[in-house]
């Protein structure tokens, strides 16, 4: 029994839960097996669940798997020899207990068929109490809809949820059909890893919305606990083979790739290189998430371990659970060197890779946050240190900056470039930023439909394939009939009709089938053609996985849900929610008036953050509806809030630049005191709480676009006002002398009493702190942007 019998016996041993709660009867030959499969509590058996795992493995993958895994799947309630005791400490493990929570006899029998999964994001609490309202998942497969919100809890019948369940069952049954060859039996290691994967991924998109336990709140997702365990069982397997003796079995790893900012913007800007620098920005943000993926799973498939040891991938940086035996940690130094040399040789020190671990033993699984905490200050420790290993080795030649490239690339002024013919046009670019370019182009809509892995380098028909070296590479392609390739298939975002569901944030406006200009995108906005740059990211988000959920609530496989939960909807919703505000503006302004196929071009979207370039006013509009829907996806907790910064900018601005105020505008956001504000302006609003929340700004700013568009205030007396509020403070203190001149201005400049009165009541007050006199600047900039190229006024 290899690591892949013993994973694949971890990932299902649960799956009979789904089977159970379908109301599927027993099959004849089953029954009268409690005995060998079930627990015995007095004059019962529990655990029946594992009953159903037999009949679900026997109907669906005997072909391929034997009775060992079988047993080693569904004995874990009563496990007989090492094998099995080992699925059963994993299992354990993986829940954060130290024994299995009992079963009792009066358990309400339908209690298991209708709970549903509760929303883990209930659960945070890193200071703001608040009632919770039970808020739980649909029992749908995964998807990037509004289908995956959670709901707040509502009766239901049994006959109904196993309906539901056996709806689900069913569809994953013929996925299992469809994606596996039953007549692969597991001999290869090749098949074996290729099959182990298939179930990883039919797994996630059957089982990630359904509850692992439902004796105790139910907020981890059964996907998660399947994973997590197998990830663990693995690691046992290891670690006892190896016969040594440590105080803790595990390595907690994590790879943190540096220089992630200044390497996606740097491009050169200039009239030989502005026609592809929307594109060679968005497949430079793409590479970094095909950079982290391959590393993660190089360095799994190097150790001989499963995909399920990767616990985390996204925003730059992945986690690895491994064994800890000397093996692995000789391993883990050798690619890591293997790696920096690699991205040494190409972008310098513009790149690199920090591999950072740290042992935990079974309470380290169990309370799986201070882990994570303790893995980010070794982090942070390599960070300071990451070129050592390759100093030691250039020695001074490190130091020392020479670049004998005779024909420059003009894009990133590093490597040596080629002439090449691109879209019936000849340009000199090097071979990197010239796979940066093509992955812009090809990574939008539906494009490019699947990603392969390839570590043996074999695949040489891929439409485009990112290459590291001897390592490996990573193949795109538009269309695919063979599923049987490569290490494994990814399937971006639902387009393709197999492979693991793979969410990208790939939203970019077309214009005449190619990626539209910011001078396209700028001309898409009210008034003035400017573009904007949205950043944003959660607040606080290392105490939320470090103290948010609290006591007994902390074990590995509820982070991994906490986790899981965020990327879906940073890598997977934010396209619904561009493609929803892109219908909102046809509805506005009228098909006829469109030019692109979208709004928003997605710079970077992956983890708990993002970056997006739009329509200065509806990316506005983008922020606020990204807020409000990620509040709902979170059940209204106060404990998680996010904070945006939006930096206007001229299309022909240098976008690397414009990014970089984008990210300054952030920090003001999140600097002010309680974050969970949005920085435009150069000032931060609260979202919609206070007198000076960026929902009064829009609200107000669409009051005075209206009086302009209207000729009810002239814009002359519009920008007198607004002159006078960026003047009426100086220094702390209040310029008195301004506020009868505005009296003045309005009293003989407005007319119309509908306009006149709301505007003296605003501004023109006895207590002056009771006055928008300092306010009224922001509406009125919104509105003198919007009213900026219309006739007469």
């Amino acid at each position: 029994m290899d690591n892949y019998d013993i994973a694949i016996a971890g990932l299902l041993h649960d799956i009979g839960k789904l089977v159970q709660r379908a109301g599927v009867p027993i099959k004849d030959s089953l029954k009268g097996q409690e005995s060998v499969f079930c627990k015995r509590q007095g004059n019962y058996y529990a655990y029946k669940h594992a009953l159903y795992t037999v009949q679900f493995l026997e109907e669906n993958l005997k072909m391929i798997i034997n009775e060992d895994i079988i047993n080693m799947a569904a004995k874990h309630h009563v496990p007989e020899n090492e094998l099995e005791k080992l699925i059963t400490e994993a299992d354990w493990l993986s829940a954060g207990m130290d024994r299995v929570e009992k079963e009792t006899a009066n358990h309400n029998k339908s209690h298991y068929i209708n709970e549903r999964l509760h929303s883990i994001f209930e659960n945070i609490n890193i200071g703001k109490e608040y009632e919770k309202q039970n808020y739980c998942y649909n029992i749908i497969p995964l998807n990037n809809s509004v289908e995956i919100f959670p709901t707040k809890e509502k009766k239901t019948n049994v006959k109904e949820s196993k309906k539901e369940y056996k709806h689900l069952l069913e569809l994953m049954e013929e996925e299992i059909k469809k994606e596996i060859d039953q007549d692969s039996l597991l001999i290869t290691a090749s098949n074996k890893e290729r099959i182990y994967n298939k179930l990883y991924y039919i797994l996630e998109k059957y089982t990630t919305f359904i509850p692992s336990s439902t004796i105790h709140y139910p907020d981890i997702s059964l996907f998660d606990h399947l994973k997590t365990t197998s990830a663990i069982a693995v690691c046992l397997n290891e670690y006892y083979k190896s016969k040594e003796q440590k105080d803790k079995k595990f390595i907690l790893l994590e790879g943190d790739i540096s220089g992630i900012q200044n390497f996606i913007f740097q491009v050169t800007e200039g009239e030989e290189t502005k026609k592809y620098i929307s594109k060679n920005l968005r497949g430079r943000s793409f590479y970094i998430n095909v950079l982290i993926d391959f590393i993660s799973k190089y360095i799994i498939r190097k150790l001989g371990l499963t995909i399920s040891n990767i616990l985390y991938c996204g925003g730059g940086k992945f986690q690895l659970l491994l064994p800890n035996t000397d093996k692995t940690i000789e391993v883990i130094e050798e690619i890591k060197l293997e790696i920096q040399k690699y991205l040494y040789k190409n972008y310098k020190t513009k790149l690199g890779l920090v591999i950072a671990y740290i042992e935990i033993d079974e309470k380290g699984l169990k309370d799986y946050s201070y882990s994570i905490a303790k893995l980010q200050d070794k982090t942070l420790f390599e960070k300071n240190r990451k070129f050592v290993d390759i100093i030691k080795i250039e020695k001074d030649n490190f130091f020392i900056k020479s670049n004998r490239v005779k024909n420059l690339c003009k894009y990133c002024h590093e490597n040596e470039a080629k002439s090449r013919i691109h879209m019936k046009e000849e340009i000199n670019i090097c071979d990197e930023c010239y796979t940066h370019i093509q992955l812009g182009e090809m990574l939008v809509k539906d494009r490019f439909k699947y990603i392969v892995y390839d570590f043996d380098n074999t695949i040489k028909d891929a439409d485009l394939a990112v290459k590291f070296g001897p390592m490996g590479q990573v193949c795109f392609y538009q269309q695919l009939r063979n599923n049987n390739i490569g290490f494994m298939i990814e399937n971006i975002n639902g387009t393709g009709d197999f492979g693991r569901l793979k969410f990208v944030g790939n939203t970019v406006p077309l214009k005449e089938r190619t990626v539209a200009s910011f001078n396209d995108i700028g001309s898409m906005a009210e008034g003035e053609d400017k573009i904007a740059i949205l950043k944003m990211d959660i607040d606080n988000l290392g105490t939320i996985f470090s103290t948010g959920l609290k006591d007994e609530n902390k074990s590995i496989s509820r982070i991994s849900t906490l986790s899981r939960m965020m990327d879906i909807f940073f890598c997977g919703y934010i396209n619904t929610i561009c493609e929803d505000l892109y219908k909102e503006y046809i509805e506005e302004k009228g098909s006829e008036a469109v030019t692109l196929d979208n709004l928003y071009y997605i710079n970077f979207s992956g983890g708990d953050d993002l970056a997006i370039i739009g329509p200065w006013d509806w990316t506005i509009k983008l922020a606020i509806r990204i807020k409000d829907k990620l509040t709902q996806f979170v059940c209204n907790n106060p404990n998680i809030t996010i904070s945006a910064g939006v930096y206007f900018a001229d299309s022909k601005m240098p976008i690397r630049v414009s990014l970089n105020e984008g990210e300054k505008y952030l920090d003001k956001a999140k600097d002010s005191n309680t974050k969970d504000s949005i920085c435009i302006f150069g000032k931060a609003f609260r979202w919609n709480v206070g007198p000076e929340s960026i929902e009064k700004v829009m609200e107000d700013g669409k009051l005075y676009t209206k009086w302009l568009k209207e000729k009810k205030l002239s814009r002359s007396l519009a920008f007198t006002i607004m002159v006078a509020s960026k003047n009426i403070k100086r220094k702390g203190n209040i310029n008195f002398d301004l506020i009868p001149i505005i009296a003045y201005s309005i009293a003989r400049n407005v007319k119309d009493d509908t306009v006149k009165n709301p505007l003296i009541e605003k501004l023109i007050t006895g207590d002056v702190k009771a006055s928008e006199i300092e306010f009224v600047k922001y509406p009125l900039m919104i509105a003198l942007m919007r009213t900026r190229k219309m006739e007469g006024i």
